[in-house]
């Protein structure tokens, strides 16, 4: 079910890039306050992607090709992440950080061979 799931994502809507979408709604939402090893909340750092896949003191972040078991698409689906004043992601941004989880919350855009042939 997972590969039909990245089967029609993959081809419906293309994939989603890393660098370009998800590491900017990082960039111009989050890093604030997580960057420098997530010091100021909770561990998390997400100023790259090695840094985002390592998780923060609540563990994994990420769940690849499971974004409603992704503690980070949880925090920013429900609002509260960015916290206080701050504005709460768009839905087009959770909906685009969701579809790159369930893409398998990749660096680099896959091939399909990548996709589903990898070992």
């Amino acid at each position: 079910m997972v590969v039909l799931s990245v089967f029609v994502s993959f081809y419906l809507y293309g994939q989603v890039d890393y660098n370009t979408e998800i590491q900017t709604i990082f960039n111009n939402n989050c890093i604030s306050c997580h960057d420098n090893g997530g010091s100021y909340y909770g561990g998390l750092d997400l100023s790259t992607y090695d840094d985002v896949m390592s998780g923060g003191n609540s563990g994994d972040a990420i769940e690849p090709f499971d974004h409603v078991n992704s503690y980070l698409w949880q925090r920013v689906n429900n609002g509260e992440m960015p916290p206080g004043n701050n504005p709460d992601l768009s839905s087009e941004q959770v909906n685009l950080i969701g579809q790159w989880i369930d893409e398998g919350a990749l660096e680099s855009l896959a091939s399909m061979g990548e996709l589903f042939f990898s070992e």
